[in-house]
């Protein structure tokens, strides 16, 4: 039989907090964010929750170092470029899509005229959303996109393409993105 005293060692409390103990069968790598907010729940400052709060405050602290380890700022040697063809009748073709926890800061998109006929126009998206303007590339050129603000993708948001004009065969989408995230 158990004794209902307080601990010695433990001061009272488990050796395993509750909220440690709902994510026992978890690595850092793995958990989600939307698994730390169901865990976490409401938070009452009150003393029975000290060690619970201390425990949480570790958990989030050690999910930061692994998935944000540069608090949101562009993670070194992380940065990629990835391009895809156009294709036929306004298809939106996914350029850049991340998984679970990325998140990738777009650095520069450019459009890739490969024909010599004429211009292409393409629309660019950001999940099912397009950019304020549609980009448009002269026959064997490549146009940079010029964007004011910082553009992100996450893993409900892919940047995708669909060419609106012109030759779907001859475009391509050349993105160059980096993790701040993963």
């Amino acid at each position: 039989m158990q004794s209902c005293e307080p601990s010695d060692s433990t001061g009272g409390r488990d050796s395993v907090g509750e909220i440690r103990n709902q994510l026992k069968s978890q690595n850092l790598e793995s958990v989600l964010p939307s698994a730390l907010k169901s865990v976490g729940g409401e938070v009452f400052p009150d003393d029975p929750s000290i060690q619970d709060q201390i425990d949480f405050a570790q958990i989030v602290n050690g999910w930061a170092s692994v998935h944000a380890p540069t608090y949101g700022n562009p993670i070194g040697a992380s940065s990629s470029t990835v391009s895809a063809a156009g294709q036929g009748g306004e298809a939106e073709v996914d350029v850049l899509t991340a998984t679970k926890s990325e998140v990738y800061r777009v650095q520069s998109i450019a459009l890739q005229n490969g024909g010599g006929a004429a211009p292409i126009v393409a629309k660019v998206l950001i999940g099912d959303c397009p950019l304020t303007m549609d980009l448009t590339g002269a026959p064997s050129t490549t146009t940079p996109f010029s964007s004011t603000t910082p553009l992100f993708v996450d893993a409900n948001s892919p940047l995708k393409f669909a060419v609106l004009s012109g030759s779907a065969s001859d475009a391509l989408l050349i993105v160059n993105a980096i993790k701040v995230s993963q």
